[in-house]
């Protein structure tokens, strides 16, 4: 198993772990029950510089800047420092290849489902327990609503 959590600085932390011992640590937590944190905001840095900042910083821009260019009705952007035959292949290529790129769930029909499942280990001999009901305000449970109805109308969830 493993978990990644962002860092202040922009980079990806990754906690290697199996199975045994993250069962451990939960029951370790459940001993305890005052160990249990919640960290909700991140200290300041001391020179002042936030990590949105940070992270742009660190983000790759192309030099030169972009072109943005419609190819078949949706929007591309390509490289300002490339030649214009450059970016004229470019356009081709992908004018010729529009069908394999994808701009919603729906666009992607006939994907193998055993290609994209997800599948969770379960020990048959542990109980499982109900987790408490998450509430969400309106604007959010909208918002998991569309994202819901286009999945199911896509065929890449179903309700069970």
């Amino acid at each position: 198993m493993k978990l990644k959590l962002p860092y202040l600085e922009g980079i990806v932390i990754t906690i290697a772990s199996d199975q045994e011992e993250a069962k451990n640590c939960y029951e370790n937590i459940l001993k305890t029950k005052g160990g249990i944190f919640s960290v909700t905001s991140r200290p300041p840095r001391e020179d002042g510089v936030t990590r949105e900042e940070i992270i742009r910083e660190n983000r790759p821009e192309p030099s030169g800047g972009v072109i943005k260019r419609e190819i078949g009705g949706k929007m591309f952007k390509l490289g300002q420092s490339l030649s214009r035959e450059s970016r004229d292949q470019i356009s081709e290529v992908i004018a010729r290849h529009l069908d394999v790129f994808a701009w919603s769930a729906a666009d992607m029909p006939g994907i193998d489902p055993d290609f994209l499942c997800h599948c969770l280990t379960m020990d048959p001999s542990v109980r499982p327990v109900r987790q408490r009901r998450r509430k969400f305000n309106e604007e959010k449970r909208q918002v998991i609503w569309e994202e819901m109805e286009k999945l199911l109308k896509a065929g890449h969830i179903r309700e069970i």
